[in-house]
């Protein structure tokens, strides 16, 4: 769950820097391109919180939900590195500065997968429980 609020913080910092930021005479916000740049991340998002519930569902029925556990934890990782790599191409320069929230938001992604577990170990776990 903290991965996918670490995703959903990047995406409202986006917004709020799209709805102020003007590039060539027009708001980032009103162009095309970051709309469908941020549409792409909101879904991201969501399909992780499935997977993240679709995983608390599995506890609640009394099951273990290793493998709903594992997919959730892969994919919520990835999911939240992209975000922020996203919001910081954004921001563009600014973006890649510490001091910005896009930034650190962009570093501490990365942790994710180091203290997390790395994610080829997780693929390697998720192919033996599907037998392969």
């Amino acid at each position: 769950m903290r991965w996918l609020g670490l995703a959903r913080r990047c995406v409202e910092i986006a917004q709020d820097y799209a709805a102020t930021r003007e590039g060539f005479g027009v708001r980032l916000a009103d162009r095309e391109s970051v709309q469908v740049m941020l549409g792409d991340l909101a879904m991201q998002i969501e399909t992780g919180r499935l997977l993240v519930m679709k995983a608390a569902w599995e506890i609640d029925r009394g099951g273990f939900a290793r493998k709903e556990i594992s997919m959730a934890k892969l994919f919520s990782g990835r999911m939240s590195r992209f975000v922020s790599d996203e919001c910081l191409q954004l921001h563009g320069g600014y973006g890649y500065m510490r001091e910005s929230a896009a930034g650190r938001s962009f570093v501490d992604s990365r942790l994710i997968s180091i203290g997390g577990g790395a994610d080829e170990v997780m693929i390697h776990y998720l192919a033996k429980m599907f037998g392969l």
